[in-house]
């Protein structure tokens, strides 16, 4: 069934149907020229609402959202959750909240995130506005009037939401979850995340949050799948199984890890302090260190940095501006290489449960970036002369490679769009293995800005 929410002053036009009267009352008003056995039916159509009605519906009901590190927009449910994109919250746990009225909510919490539809739940919050209802079905088609509303490139501390006008450019189906993405033409530009896609009646049939080729057209996620996903996030349910496949362990000073391949990565996380932070690394064969902050960007090293070589380990000295958090990444040259981590400032060490599975020829497995910089690695046993195919479905834009796991070059393949997906993306592998043994597949973000779910095949 389609329940559309409209605008309350148009529940009175409702259509009028006029139907032929009695033969006397049609004598009595109708013109000598009307042929009287012909009966009348006229109907009168509601009239579609302007764009200034549907802003007044449904502004008042989307929020600009504030962390320390980003914008973006929200909206508002009829029971009082908040949905936005989790890129919008990522790596936030609590968010400000602000509607157009002027109406703040601070230290909204992040209840839960599904990284692989790119939602996150917030709140509840408590309100006397109307939210608007979650939808278990819409009616959507190519050339359909639609409007955004949200805040983009907002950068003052109470804004306004804007409104903008588009066609319906096409439903692009991601068959890996059966959902059918809206693309629109209407503008949409940093901040508008999280935002509202209208239809032509006010009813809001979609979440804003992507953008689709070098024309910038927005991509939304349609809300029936927003609805459903919903239902499991407030219940505390995963809609897929990778939603919690990143543990922070408590902050420490020191830590021994083990890295099993040149592929291997262990991943700890710093606060941001004012003054410069000392990490050591001391075992393994020639270990090193990558820091990036919360949008991925590398911190360490710069183009002329380098380790400080001591009887304690090899000295790494990066500086977060008091920014934070930042991802310090761990690796060596070496196979099973054990290492012992200290530094000056207290850390947590990131496990990753995606990693060091093992796959099987005819498996799919899901799992999560969870952090900038994540890199995910899962190992399979082949034949000599075994052939594969690898293929990674994701809303991120992620590369993929196959190698044994003492390489210390070139991947034996690897692949960055090569395959399908939403945008026709998804990088894909085939692969034959020239000797029996244990192969490593291991996949990572392009361009880690934010956390990205993804589904994994082996055939």
């Amino acid at each position: 069934m389609n329940v559309r929410w409209t605008l309350a002053m148009l529940a009175l036009a409702v259509p009028v149907v006029m139907v032929a009267c009695s033969a006397e009352n049609e004598a009595e008003n109708q013109s000598s020229e009307t042929d009287p056995g012909t009966s009348l039916l006229t109907t009168t159509t509601r009239p579609s609402p302007t764009a200034r009605e549907i802003y007044d519906l449904v502004a008042p009901s989307v929020a600009f959202l504030e962390t320390d590190v980003s914008t973006g927009s929200a909206v508002l449910t009829d029971d009082g959750w908040v949905v936005t994109n989790a890129h919008v919250v990522w790596p936030r746990d609590s968010v400000r909240l602000v509607f157009a009225d002027g109406e703040e909510h601070e230290d909204v919490p992040v209840q839960r995130i599904d990284d692989y539809l790119d939602l996150a739940l917030l709140g509840p919050i408590e309100s006397e506005r109307r939210g608007i209802p979650l939808l278990e079905s819409i009616d959507v088609a190519t050339a359909d009037e639609v409007y955004l509303i949200g805040y983009p490139a907002e950068s003052e501390d109470f804004p306004t939401p804007s409104i903008t006008r588009g066609l319906v450019a096409r439903l692009r189906r991601w068959e890996a979850t059966g959902f059918d993405f809206i693309q629109s033409d209407t503008a949409i530009a940093g901040g508008q995340s999280g935002g509202a896609l209208v239809a032509a009646d006010g009813t809001v049939i979609g979440i804003s949050g992507l953008t689709f080729s070098d024309a910038g057209f927005a991509l939304s996620l349609p809300i029936d799948a927003v609805t459903e996903a919903v239902a499991d996030l407030v219940i505390g349910a995963s809609p897929q199984p990778f939603a919690d496949s990143i543990n922070i362990a408590p902050q420490v000073r020191e830590a021994e890890i083990r890295l099993s391949h040149t592929w291997d990565e262990e991943a700890f996380v710093f606060e941001g302090a004012d003054e410069p932070t000392s990490l050591t690394l001391a075992g393994g064969s020639e270990p090193f260190l990558t820091v990036l902050d919360t949008f991925g960007e590398m911190i360490y090293p710069a183009a002329d940095e380098e380790p400080e070589i001591t009887a304690d380990g090899r000295v790494f000295t990066f500086d977060t501006g008091g920014f934070g958090p930042v991802y310090a990444y761990v690796t060596d040259v070496s196979v099973d290489a054990t290492i012992v981590v200290t530094s000056d400032q207290a850390f947590s060490h990131v496990i990753d449960k995606d990693d060091a599975r093992l796959l099987r020829i005819g498996s799919t497995t899901e799992g999560s970036f969870g952090i900038p910089g994540d890199y995910d690695w899962f190992a399979i046993e082949l034949n000599a002369g075994e052939a594969i195919t690898v293929d990674v479905d994701s809303l991120g834009d992620v590369e993929l490679l196959i190698d044994t796991a003492d390489a210390e070059s070139i991947p034996l393949a690897e692949d960055f769009d090569s395959g399908g997906g939403l945008f026709d993306t998804n990088p894909e592998v085939e692969f034959t293995a020239d000797q029996a043994g244990v192969y490593v597949i291991v996949i990572y973000e392009a361009f880690a800005e934010a956390p990205a779910g993804y589904v994994l095949t082996v055939e």
